[in-house]
């Protein structure tokens, strides 16, 4: 059994955040990312060059409250932000993405866990896993919680997790589901991550047995996702709704894969013959010339809907209004779209490269291994996704999750 001894540390002094806005942040370490890309996939873990990179850019502030040293930024930022970073690497985008909703969910709990959590620093990394994947017991003072938490993405990159787990109900209650701000050292990881795509993502399995969570660092999982906890940062940002806040930034690493995807065909691919045909440029085929337009157009229509979500979810926190469930209903429904799309796009753009698309170390096979791998996280499955809408446009209950 492992316990922790817990005590309120003074806030952190400020810390000077990067000056930089994070969009042109980002963009700027692109071709860092890209040029480690491969080796991160060799190792299956961002390699300390992108993740210096990353740090030094801010992109882990980008959700962290202003009063502790972060930036605080709106969604419509990061979601630009972690697009950027996904054309260079998406694994880069992906940790970006995770950890900052991360950052967001801390700033949701009781000051005393977020004085926790950033005693050293605003760059202070926090992983997470929403789903209810851990079981607990009551001790005076919290709980000791015992379970297993797959995919953990960013794991080996965090110095806290935010873990689901199931409180042990008392006589007569039913059980809750909460969070459960945990340090890293008191976890274990397993590598269990062995994959063809997002490799360098690091999603491995989180352990924990007997591992003592003070009262203070637990969350309610439900009156959060209804707009109700303890946090007291006063920025708008932390009255988003948590539900459409994560998946519109989640919209973001798929976004990234497929412009890097048509900006690396477009780049490379026009002058190139199409083989068995009497074309010398592809770029007069008009198959590829349609293949390039469809594929285009789709990701411009789902930057436009992504780009609409960031507003909707802005404009509720602005108006310090909770979003009914329909209309978070359908920016899960509009999530499933966006990533239908993008992944249709690079399937496009991969059957105009052609065959040398699967090269061993091309770029756009690469994107496509990660986009075919990320695309079926169960958040951002265009089939649940469409099914949670229409069970809310039909009015149909109950709906098939409560992440809405």
């Amino acid at each position: 059994m492992t316990t922790a001894l817990t005590t309120t540390p003074d806030p952190p002094s400020p810390v000077d955040p990067p000056t930089r806005d994070p969009v042109v942040a980002a963009a700027a370490i692109r071709p860092l990312l890209r040029l480690h890309r491969e080796q991160g996939d060799r190792q299956r873990r961002l390699t300390g060059e992108a993740m210096a990179a990353l740090i030094d850019a801010g992109q882990f502030r980008t959700q962290v409250a202003r009063r502790y040293g972060g930036l605080e930024c709106e969604l419509s930022t990061v979601l630009e932000a972690t697009a950027e970073l996904a054309k260079g690497d998406p694994s880069a985008g992906w940790l970006a993405m995770i950890l900052s909703c991360a950052d967001w969910l801390v700033g949701l709990f009781p000051d005393r866990a977020q004085q926790d959590v950033y005693r050293d620093g605003p760059d202070t990394r926090v992983c997470a896993v929403l789903s209810a994947q851990g079981r607990s017991r009551a001790v005076p003072g919290g709980w000791l919680v015992d379970g297993r938490w797959s995919p953990s993405s960013g794991c080996r990159e965090a110095q806290w997790a935010t873990l689901g787990v199931v409180l042990a109900p008392g006589p007569g209650e039913p059980e809750q589901a909460v969070l459960a701000l945990v340090p890293l050292a008191q976890l274990a990881v397993e590598d269990t991550w062995h994959t063809i795509g997002m490799r360098a993502t690091a999603s491995d399995t989180l352990t924990a047995s007997g591992v003592f969570v003070p009262a203070h660092r637990v969350l309610p999982l439900r009156p959060a996702i209804e707009g109700s906890h303890p946090g007291t940062n006063p920025g708008s940002l932390f009255r988003a709704a948590l539900v459409p806040l994560f998946v519109t930034h989640m919209m973001a690493p798929y976004l990234g894969m497929a412009q890097a995807a048509l900006e690396h065909v477009l780049d490379t691919a026009p002058d190139r013959p199409v083989t068995f045909t009497h074309y010398t440029r592809k770029a007069d085929s008009t198959a590829f010339q349609l293949g390039i337009a469809a594929a285009a157009t789709r990701i411009d229509a789902a930057w436009a809907l992504a780009r609409r979500a960031a507003s909707t979810v802005e404009g509720h926190a602005a108006r310090r209004h909770h979003p009914e469930q329909h209309e978070r209903a359908r920016i899960r429904g509009w999530t499933g779209y966006v990533v239908a799309e993008c992944r249709a796009a690079v399937d496009l753009l991969a059957s105009a490269q052609g065959a040398s698309t699967f090269a061993e170390h091309g770029l756009l096979g690469a994107i496509v291994r990660d986009m075919h791998t990320a695309s079926r996280h169960a958040i951002a499955s265009p089939e649940a996704n469409a099914e949670i809408y229409g069970k809310a446009l039909l009015r149909v209950t109950p709906n098939i999750s409560e992440l809405v």
